[in-house]
């Protein structure tokens, strides 16, 4: 069974200094995430609370990042459990701190019931079994461990921690109000997928910029259709070596089906208002919770990367496959300025070899070579002539 830890938010100004007391959390299953002041610690809980399990708290510390030392005040703690108060989320708040006054002080005790002595061991081991306990009764946390695999993909590694509290949402609905609102949300994880694809070098960039192109990233992942014939998207063809497995191509496509906007909406909504229920929403979500655990364990695979190839290089290719070649030697090769002359053995003109072809075929005087003759403008006098295309020897 894997490690359960507990995110705690941790706001005390002189954090870098106790790299024990982060250690000694650590082995106790408890992930301090450190801020110097109070409004650094609290922005990022506002934006974030449901990611967090728990408060830890200094009794005095900085009101902003940049404060210099001898500016900590008890009032910001004060005005943190002010702000905690708005949120969302209960949390329930400790305070770990070496202020003498703090910790003796009945008045700060009614405020803070859960003070904790900084350097006393026992202090800390008991602070720490009591932010496991009080954590493990929140709902997020519980569901986060629940799904502790899908939660783990939703990092900024992988697919980014506002994924996360997208799944969160999705997964405490329970009936079927705001269904339109849950099948975007789903979409939008999986928008975020395709971005984490491409920064792993396993979707072409031009299907994630300017927007999310959902239906041809889907197709070029999965690579072919269920007759085998191969896509082409966005002038791209993906190599078979790193196609999708058939079972997750087949769940995007599910997915997208279900909760992409237009007018094949319309059965779906009609759908669920028939039927009132939350089935179907949950159906495609579950589908995607599978989807990515899979990617990221694929993506720590360290699959093959780039994998694809351009359309107009699979044409170029066919070309050189189906182009007639015409055999001869090489003439006049001019060793100061690097090109030469074709000579062909059927009657004709001889034909013209640019220096790049000759140094990298180490062309030399009688050689004999079959080439792939072209016929192009001349940029000074706009008149068509031949050259040597390309060369075989």
């Amino acid at each position: 069974m894997e490690d359960i830890f507990y995110n705690i938010l941790w706001i005390d100004d002189e954090h870098e200094k106790l790299s024990g007391t982060k250690g000694r959390a650590k082995r106790n299953g408890v992930n301090l995430i450190p801020f110097k002041s109070l409004n650094s610690g609290m922005d990022e809980l506002e934006r974030n609370y449901p990611f967090y399990d728990g408060v830890l708290l200094d009794a005095k510390f900085f009101e902003n990042e940049n404060d210099v030392k001898g500016s900590e005040d008890t009032y910001n703690v004060h005005r943190a459990k002010e702000r905690l108060l708005q949120l969302k989320k209960n949390f329930e708040v400790f305070v770990l701190t070496g202020q003498a006054e703090a910790y003796e002080d009945k008045t700060f005790k009614k405020a803070f019931t859960k003070v904790y002595k900084k350097g006393s061991d026992d202090e800390i081991d008991r602070l720490f079994a009591d932010i496991k306990l009080a954590a493990a009764t929140q709902e997020d946390t519980q569901i986060r461990h629940a799904y502790k695999r899908v939660f783990d993909v939703c990092t900024e590694k992988y697919i980014g921690e506002l994924a996360g509290q997208d799944m969160l949402n999705l997964l405490k609905v329970n009936n079927e109000s705001n269904i339109d609102s849950h099948f975007n949300a789903i979409r939008k994880i999986v928008e975020d997928l395709f971005r984490a694809f491409s920064m792993f070098r396993l979707l072409p960039i031009e299907f994630v910029t300017p927007v999310v192109a959902l239906n041809e990233s889907s197709k070029f992942l999965a690579g072919k259709g269920a007759d085998g014939s191969l896509f082409t998207e966005k002038g791209y063809q993906h190599l078979e070596e790193t196609h999708l497995p058939q079972q997750i191509a087949f769940y995007l496509r599910s997915i997208l089906s279900v909760t992409q906007a237009g007018s094949h909406r319309s059965g779906i909504d009609l759908h669920v208002k028939t039927i009132k229920t939350p089935y179907l929403l949950k159906s495609v979500f579950f589908q995607l919770l599978d989807v990515l655990a899979w990617f990221k364990m694929y993506v720590d695979s360290n699959p093959k990367t780039e994998n694809w190839i351009k359309v107009d290089e699979i044409a170029e290719s066919i070309s050189e496959q189906t182009a007639e070649l015409i055999t001869g030697k090489v003439i006049n090769l001019n060793a100061q300025k690097g090109f030469a002359f074709f000579q062909p053995d059927a009657i004709g003109d001889n034909v013209f070899i640019p220096p790049h072809l000759v140094t990298n075929h180490s062309l030399q005087d009688e050689m004999k070579i079959s080439v792939e003759i072209e016929e192009y403008a001349d940029n000074r006098t706009g008149e068509l002539k031949n050259r040597v295309k390309r060369i075989l020897n």
